[in-house]
């Protein structure tokens, strides 16, 4: 009796193993890290941001109960004087998740009446967020570069 339940249990044992997915393990991290001053140390192969290029992000979520952020990035270079020295501005937003990866959609302000209804988008992948460093995947024309960022808490921007 005892041989015919455990052939009853191995076989249910083993769908119980086969099913679990490391995927499920991946935890979306907090978009409330997000905002702040980050530095571009690895510009991967894209040349929006370049590397030392330093960003100022301001974040709000859209709405407090769906979720989804949006805001702005202004981009700086330091001069020789340590000073900021003002590039440009983009807005930016997550309204979408992948593989609990948010999905980012930046618009370069610059470009708005452009003829092209993509010039100025850019769309990104956030694979890393911590307190101290940030990872964006490139998500367009097959080119996934990988930007790497850290936290500069000692760059004060007005």
């Amino acid at each position: 009796m005892n041989k015919y339940l455990l052939l009853l249990i191995l076989p249910l044992l083993s769908f119980t193993l086969i099913g679990c997915d490391d995927e499920d393990d991946v935890i979306a991290p907090d978009l409330k890290l997000f905002a702040g001053t980050w530095e571009v140390v690895d510009q991967g192969n894209q040349e929006l941001l370049e590397r030392n290029c330093i960003l100022n992000i301001t974040s709000s979520q859209i709405h407090e109960r769906f979720g989804g952020y949006q805001g702005f990035i202004e981009t700086y270079f330091i001069t020789v004087n340590e000073i900021p020295k003002h590039d440009r501005v983009f807005s930016w937003s997550i309204r979408e998740m992948e593989n609990n990866q948010p999905l980012l959609d930046i618009v370069y302000q610059g470009e708005l009446d452009s003829d092209d209804t993509w010039d100025g988008n850019y769309y990104y992948k956030i694979t890393k967020l911590t307190d101290t460093h940030m990872w964006w995947q490139v998500n367009t024309n097959g080119d996934n570069s990988t930007i790497k960022f850290r936290r500069r808490n000692d760059i004060h921007i007005d």
